[in-house]
């Protein structure tokens, strides 16, 4: 039993790989099952559109005595109707209808791909912050025991003069800066992991993500599927739903006749049907107001989309400046500050043996540290935005 468990403990560490988060909220975010109800009511409006008005069924008694309310054959007025009146859409209407409920169907469906594009993105900004912690949180940990370390090897070989306990001193309170520093990402990468969880629809305690540095794309690429942008779809849509708008409103000017049958059954003498037909007279302008404001909501529009179009243009641009200012960053910490810094820290860790060269190895170590932070800061920002950028191009991977 002791075996079984050794060996199936390994697999309950497993961290979850991203890809696995995204697709999990992809399918089931509760967000998404409420737009998709949404687009289900679509459909129904559309089956109804292909329908009549109800019809109007109505009972007349006609002329009742009262001196004798039961006779009913003391006039020819005296009657029992039963009219049936209909109205009949005018040609096209019907069709122009379902144009305007199967384009803005096309509107819903796109916000469904548009709040996957945003999960996505959440996700993976809720991810690299994550690790951006969890990579701070070792080397805050890893520094806690280099400072313990250096402290106690300091402490035996020292004297017991002032400048001594100053030197212990200084680390001391360098230390218990790094453990508050410690507290304070332990407490936020929990608030991390809730937020992950929420996102994915899953219980996540360990998340497994790429995180290299690879030279950024071409700008030209991102340039080239900016009309991919779920956004800017969803306004082209828009303008698609309006413009449909417009021929409904032009239909309605012309008004629909209402059809009426009427049989009337008389006691004592002969019954008899009535027919008519009826329009409604557009005469005091209200049809044309409709349009007109139709047709002013599709110029709106169109001027939304163009702007539209500009602003993703716009955001592109900037997050890219954002992806090249931190991928040249994290070279030049790489490649030329790195490399420096740690062949000074491995020299001075190594000969430690008076209270000035404490004070400047804890001084080292503080310095290193900000630059180990800032490098792993500029990996999870060029990260973050790469997701971003992604998001602005509609990708939902």
């Amino acid at each position: 039993m002791k075996l079984l468990l050794s060996l199936a403990f390994p697999l309950l560490l497993l961290a979850i790989p991203l890809e696995v988060l995204i697709e999990n909220a992809k399918n089931n975010h509760t967000s998404l099952k409420s737009l998709e109800q949404r687009v289900s009511m679509l459909d129904n409006d559309l089956e109804m559109s292909k329908n009549f008005v109800d019809p109007m069924l109505s009972l007349t008694v006609s002329d009742v005595q009262l001196d004798d309310i039961a006779n009913r054959s003391l006039e020819r007025m005296q009657y029992l109707a039963l009219n049936f009146q209909q109205k009949i859409p005018y040609f096209g209407k019907r069709d122009a209808l379902a144009k305007r409920i199967n384009a803005r169907k096309v509107k819903e469906i796109l916000s469904i791909d548009e709040m996957r594009v945003k999960l996505v993105r959440e996700i993976k900004i809720a991810a690299f912050s994550i690790w951006q912690k969890e990579e701070g949180l070792k080397i805050t940990q890893e520094y806690i025991r280099l400072t313990k370390q250096n402290i106690e090897l300091y402490s035996t070989l020292s004297r017991s003069d002032s400048l001594s306990h100053m030197s212990i001193m200084s680390a001391e309170m360098t230390l218990s800066q790094l453990k508050i520093k410690r507290s304070r990402l332990e407490s936020s990468l929990k608030v991390e992991y809730q937020k992950i969880s929420y996102l994915s629809e899953m219980e996540v305690d360990t998340v497994e993500m790429d995180m290299k540095m690879y030279k950024p794309k071409d700008l030209e690429q991102y340039i080239d599927n900016k009309n991919f942008n779920i956004s800017y779809k969803i306004k082209k849509a828009s303008l698609k739903e309006a413009n449909e708008d417009v021929k409904v409103q032009e239909l309605n000017y012309y008004a629909d006749p209402i059809l009426s049958l009427g049989y009337f059954r008389r006691e004592s003498f002969e019954d008899y049907i009535n027919i008519g037909i009826a329009y409604s007279l557009p005469i005091y302008g209200t049809q044309n107001a409709l349009s007109e404001k139709s047709r002013k909501v599709v110029l709106a529009k169109k001027s939304e989309v163009l702007n539209f179009d500009n602003l993703v243009l716009s955001q592109i641009h900037q997050v890219y400046a954002k992806i090249q200012s931190a991928y040249a960053v994290h070279t030049i910490i790489k490649d030329e500050s790195m490399p420096q810094i740690e062949h000074m820290f491995d020299l001075s860790s190594s000969s430690i043996k008076s209270g000035d060269e404490l004070f400047l190895y804890i001084e080292l170590l503080e310095k290193k540290l900000s630059l180990d932070e800032k490098n792993i800061g500029v990996v999870a920002v060029y990260h973050k935005n790469i997701a971003s950028l992604e998001a602005l191009v509609g990708e939902m991977k």
